[in-house]
């Protein structure tokens, strides 16, 4: 980053930088969960960081960039996470089951960070930043399918239509999270075994 003159500025990238960006990025979790989007200003969440609005627009551009990172970072962790949960599964069952497991695990701790992302998804009009979550979600259905049609190949799983099944599998996921988000009193660990069994029963040959 460059400041005025011209120069590099990297105290941005420092860990302190960084440790202060996760800050305000927390910040801006809660307050998203707590008030929702268009009542996230850059004064509540500089008052949840506990540090000026200054700090808050020397780390980001805008309030727009500052949202954006919240729920991009998650699913970057999210992402991250599944690719470790699923690397020591072997067939395409044992793939699909560490999947939905690992993802609905990574989310269980992450409440607040999950709905202040489903926020930002529901409210923000940025065509680019749409398109990337666009682009995310394509992506994952289209390897669902794929693990899908794999699974056939290999005669774990039934013969149906790839596609949808992936599209239906993706919706149920979802679904689920959405309830657990809006319900304290549900817990997730339940949820998704209710949801691996369903799963697993509708594709399993």
């Amino acid at each position: 980053m460059r400041t005025e003159s011209g120069e590099l500025n990297h105290s941005r990238d420092t860990v302190g930088g960084r440790a202060r960006r996760d800050q305000i990025e927390r910040a801006a979790a809660e307050v998203l969960a707590d008030v929702g989007y268009a009542a996230a200003s850059v004064g509540r969440i500089a008052e949840r960081a506990r540090v000026s609005k200054g700090v808050i627009t020397y780390h980001f551009a805008s309030k727009d960039e500052l949202l954006r990172r919240v729920a991009l970072r998650l699913f970057e962790d999210c992402a991250a996470h599944v690719e470790a949960g699923t690397s020591g599964a072997s067939t395409p069952l044992e793939r699909l089951r560490a999947g939905i497991n690992a993802e609905l695990e990574f989310f269980s701790s992450r409440r607040v960070q999950f709905q202040a992302m489903v926020e930002v998804m529901a409210n923000h009009r940025d065509a680019s930043f749409v398109h990337t979550f666009q682009d995310v979600s394509g992506s994952e259905t289209e390897a669902l399918a794929n693990l899908l049609a794999e699974g056939q190949a290999h005669g774990q799983f039934r013969a149906f239509d790839v596609n949808e099944v992936a599209h239906l599998v993706s919706a149920a996921k979802n679904a689920s999270l959405d309830r657990w988000a809006a319900d304290e009193t549900l817990h997730l660990a339940s949820l998704s075994v209710v949801l691996l069994d369903f799963v697993e029963n509708a594709v399993s040959a």
